[in-house]
């Protein structure tokens, strides 16, 4: 003798419970995010043409990974699993700031060392971003400090100091990636401006 098929009822209440497992194994995607260069062509600074190595930019280690890092009124840290960055910000960070002094100060002769390495330049520049804050709902603080350099590597030419304070328009991550584009640019714009500065050799 066969079993006896389930009734309607049995069948769909075994239904509805199969779904509701399914949904509880399984998790929100995480969003991906990525700074950009918003530096513009119309922005550029008046200087001489120059070509231009960019050494490093450096972050700080607690943004180095993929978790956008938000710190909570209080100094709370938070990593949010759910919320990242689309690529890693050690390498992008670098290309955001070579691809806004190149807009900045109107010439393609920049570029990052690692992209041509045995290039010869005539100015060095190093970055080291200090610190980076992003405090929920209220601002995104960075500090950073920098060095030019001739062609020689010797005594720097120019040293500079930023401190950079943005708002977050609102408690999102949306709101700190746009920030911390905004940040980069601020920072781009006073290294641009100490690249200008330095005399060109006769």
């Amino acid at each position: 003798m066969k079993p006896a098929l389930p009734t309607s009822p049995t069948l769909f209440a075994l239904l509805a419970a199969a779904v509701l497992a399914a949904g509880c194994g399984s998790t929100a995607p995480s969003k991906l995010y990525t700074p950009e260069a918003q530096a513009t062509e119309g922005a550029r600074l008046a200087t001489e043409a120059r070509r231009i190595e960019v050494v490093s930019v450096r972050i700080p280690d607690l943004w180095d990974r993929p978790q956008i890092v938000l710190t909570k009124p209080g100094g709370e840290v938070d990593f949010n699993e759910f919320n990242r960055w689309a690529v890693p910000l050690k390498s992008e960070v670098p290309r955001i700031v070579t691809r806004n002094l190149t807009r900045l100060l109107g010439t393609q002769m920049v570029w990052l060392r690692e992209d041509f390495p045995g290039a010869k330049p005539d100015l060095r520049v190093q970055v080291s971003i200090d610190q980076i804050e992003a405090v929920a709902g209220q601002q995104l603080r960075l500090e950073a400090a920098w060095a030019i350099r001739g062609s020689d590597a010797a005594a720097a030419l120019k040293v500079g100091r930023s401190v950079v304070q943005e708002p977050l328009s609102d408690g999102s991550y949306a709101a700190v990636v746009a920030a911390t584009s905004r940040a980069l640019l601020a920072l781009s714009r006073d290294v641009a401006r100490d690249i200008a500065a330095v005399p060109a050799r006769p």
